[in-house]
């Protein structure tokens, strides 16, 4: 799809006899921020090594651009950042000193490493030895490393740890303020309601298969809907939805738990009631959530 910067395309790859990702495909859309979602061990950090050719691909199952990845390496790494489980810098030289090192390869300029390090929140810190920073520190570094060359297309692993509330609130916003100027950017996080907040696009990856891929918002409401009502009998109402292939359960006298598939279901229920003239006090809808959702569909 040629809206796609990045498309994987029945990528499986494995250690020795353990099967890592198994005839994995996905398209990140330009323009997106994407968030790879997954338990521990699911194949994530793989996912990304083998994107960025740190793992050996196999051929015709990576392409940037519509461009197969091993035939046009150089010239695509040059349009991507990455920072990819930890930062690499060197601890006895300043977050200053480390930029300077890395401008030898890129040749953006004095003004360059001031920009990426204002974007991150270190010019406070720029002549602090990077062995005396903090975790939070270290990560906004090797975010600045990833962004220095003002590639198109971001990749990063776990860009927010060690980072405390305030840290991962100014990601988040850069993040998004990266996106308006039209980069595209690949991350994963642990912090789903981070996720959440940011991205525009998301894929879910259980034991190296891709369980969804899509919009975000699609994927909250695909998942069921729990509403509470409040009516005068409930005991009746339970034996309606139950008439009707509805599940429902009692929680008090007064009360009842209805798990609805859609918007369709919600209306039909209340259909249900009035016809059966039973009264309803009132109606609250437990909203889905990436958190229940990535729980929902993980826990199989």
């Amino acid at each position: 799809m040629m809206n796609n910067i990045l498309e994987l395309r029945q990528l499986s790859f494995g250690y020795r006899q353990q099967k890592i990702l198994d005839n994995l495909t996905l398209g990140i859309p330009k323009g997106s921020i994407y968030g790879y979602l997954g338990k521990n061990g699911s194949g994530k950090t793989t996912t990304m090594k083998l994107i960025l050719g740190i793992l050996d691909a196999p051929p015709n199952t990576v392409y940037f651009y519509g461009q197969e990845f091993k035939k046009n390496r150089e010239k695509i790494l040059k349009k991507v950042g990455n920072l990819v489980e930890s930062p690499c810098y060197y601890e006895n030289l300043t977050g200053l000193e480390n930029l300077a090192y890395l401008d030898i390869i890129y040749k953006c300029g004095i003004k360059q490493i001031e920009k990426v390090l204002n974007l991150v929140g270190l010019t406070g810190d720029r002549n602090k030895k990077v062995k005396k920073y903090s975790t939070g520190m270290k990560q906004r570094l090797g975010i600045a490393m990833a962004l220095f060359h003002d590639p198109d297309f971001l990749i990063l692993d776990e860009p927010l740890n060690g980072l405390d509330p305030e840290g991962i609130h100014e990601v988040r916003e850069l993040m998004i303020k990266l996106k308006g100027e039209g980069k595209t950017i690949l991350f994963s996080s642990h912090i789903l309601a981070e996720i959440e907040k940011t991205c525009t696009h998301i894929s879910l990856l259980d034991k190296g298969n891709l369980l969804y891929q899509g919009d975000i918002k699609k994927l909250l409401c695909c998942v069921e809907r729990k509403i509470f009502i409040k009516t005068n009998k409930a005991q009746y109402a339970h034996l309606i939805c139950n008439a009707h292939s509805i599940v429902s359960f009692i929680l008090s006298d007064e009360e009842l738990l209805v798990k609805l598939e859609s918007d369709i279901d919600h209306n039909r229920l209340i259909q249900l009631f009035v016809s059966n003239k039973i009264d309803i006090y009132s109606v609250e809808l437990k909203e889905n959530n990436l958190e229940s959702v990535f729980l929902h569909l993980t826990s199989n």
